[in-house]
């Protein structure tokens, strides 16, 4: 059977994404194959493929791990800031994205050029600034200190603003006629018709919030607050109890709530890039 040139192309296509999705795969494979070792495997498979190769495994690292260190209340402090974060963050910003979408007032456009402005601001250039401001309001070590600065966010009220203003203008006109209240529209309508942007941002957001490093440090410094991340760093800092597969062993525990997230919701946020313009 002759392939034609556009089934060619398909495949090839699907032959490179396969192999880059490998390639991708490889360190996560290592790492969470490493996890279950001992120091000595590690090393001893270390130039051969029996480094991917599970053999020898047992829990040890995991438990010594957990003797050492209380990870899972670390773990249990990232998701609930980071849920936190998602609910306020949607809320927040699809509000603002809501609102430069479907409504016209003095000085929108202003606004939006200042939003796209900030866009390109990176955190760094702010952060200091940010800390004087929740330090003079005595919010250090607080929770509304370490969420509240991070709430609204430039790019996501950018997404929600693409996403909101291809609802055609009739519609919001109809509801009006039919005596819908505008925020009756937006929960009614709005929201339930852009639940794939919804959860792309959302994802994203607490992607952010369980990534993040430096604002958890200067932020937060009573060890029962600290986040994943920061611990994190403590437990590699530390050289009396650490090797390389409890370092596995805590990586593969903070990798598993990202991987369950995007595989739950990978689909969504395909649909949701694709609605916003993301290319």
């Amino acid at each position: 059977m002759k392939l034609t040139k556009h089934r060619k192309n398909k495949i090839l296509f699907y032959i490179g994404i396969t192999f880059l999705a490998i390639l991708f795969l490889i360190p996560t494979e290592w790492m969470i194959v490493s996890s279950f070792k001992s120091e000595s495997t590690i090393f001893k498979d270390m130039n051969s493929l029996m480094a991917f190769v599970p053999h020898d495994l047992s829990f040890t690292a995991y438990s010594q791990l957990l003797d050492y260190y209380n990870v899972f209340n670390n773990i249990i402090n990232s998701l609930f800031y980071a849920s936190i974060m998602v609910i306020l963050g949607l809320i927040v910003n699809s509000f603002a994205g809501y609102s430069l979408a479907m409504y016209n007032y003095p000085g929108k456009n202003v606004l939006f050029v200042f939003i796209i402005a900030m866009m390109i601001v990176p955190i760094e250039a702010i952060i200091l600034p940010m800390y004087l401001v929740v330090h003079n309001l005595h919010l250090l070590n607080t929770i509304p200190g370490y969420i509240l600065p991070f709430v609204a966010n430039v790019m996501n009220i950018f997404l929600f603003r693409q996403t909101f203003i291809t609802y055609p203008q009739e519609l919001v006109e109809a509801g009006k006629i039919d005596g819908i209240s505008s925020f009756r529209f937006f929960f009614q309508v709005v929201i339930p018709t852009s639940s794939s942007i919804y959860v792309t941002i959302g994802v994203l957001t607490f992607l952010a919030s369980w990534n993040d490093f430096l604002w958890p440090v200067m932020a937060l410094s009573e060890q029962k607050m600290m986040p994943i991340q920061v611990a994190l760093n403590a437990i590699f800092s530390d050289r009396e109890h650490i090797f390389t597969n409890h370092t596995m062993a805590a990586l593969t525990i903070a990798s598993i709530p990202v991987i369950i997230i995007y595989s739950i919701f990978q689909k969504y946020i395909v649909e949701g890039a694709v609605r916003s313009g993301i290319k």
